[in-house]
């Protein structure tokens, strides 16, 4: 991801942003391969972030390959039209997104004791009111559960880009908004939504 300096980080507001997320892309290559990719839920919790995925998926055999790998969490707002920041200059297109992306080193595990504990510390923090039946490596949940692997991912290195709005004036910005209001395009309204929020410092 290029490191813009129209779009400093701000490692605070990215640390929020992906705890309000609820997945992630997992991306990982073997020596000898193509990139792979899954879309995964995870649990951040400081530098370790925990996954969970089948065992025959192409992107956990890619790390048992080579544990280096990749975790984007991202969030497209919206399409923003050339002409709503200047009516000539094309170049003012835009896509609008949020997105964090760490470098880790990858840790895995298909004991199912571990995958049985990752799946309770998953549930507990995308289900915490829920009921069902404790999560343990037995007659009920034991078939699934060796099917399961576990990945825990340390954090090396983290990049961050906010395109939250174009690179303009705060009137510019609300042009934008505007904009995205009228056209009500599938999203729109959330994209409006964030660029107001973040103009208003609470985002």
């Amino acid at each position: 991801m290029y490191d813009s300096a129209l779009y400093p980080q701000d490692p605070a507001a990215a640390e929020a942003f992906v705890q309000g997320q609820r997945h992630g892309t997992l991306i990982a290559a073997a020596p000898d391969g193509f990139p792979q990719a899954s879309i995964l839920p995870f649990v951040k919790t400081g530098d370790l972030i925990e996954l969970h995925c089948v065992q025959e998926d192409p992107t956990f055999a890619a790390l048992q390959a080579n544990p280096s790998a990749t975790f984007l969490v991202s969030d497209f707002l919206a399409f923003t039209r050339h002409d709503w920041i200047e009516p000539l200059n094309a170049a003012r297109a835009t896509l609008n997104f949020r997105a964090v992306l760490y470098e880790c080193t990858a840790e895995l595990s298909t004991n199912p004791d571990d995958v049985a504990a990752a799946m309770a510390r998953l549930l507990a923090d995308y289900e915490p009111d829920a009921e069902y039946r404790p999560i343990v490596n037995d007659d009920f949940y034991g078939s699934r559960l060796k099917r399961l692997a576990t990945i825990r991912l340390h954090i090396k290195n983290t990049q961050s880009k906010f395109k939250v709005g174009p690179t303009a004036p705060v009137e510019a910005k609300r042009e934008v908004i505007r904009h995205l209001r009228e056209r009500n395009e599938p999203n729109d309204q959330r994209a409006a939504d964030v660029i107001e929020a973040y103009l208003a410092g609470v985002d």
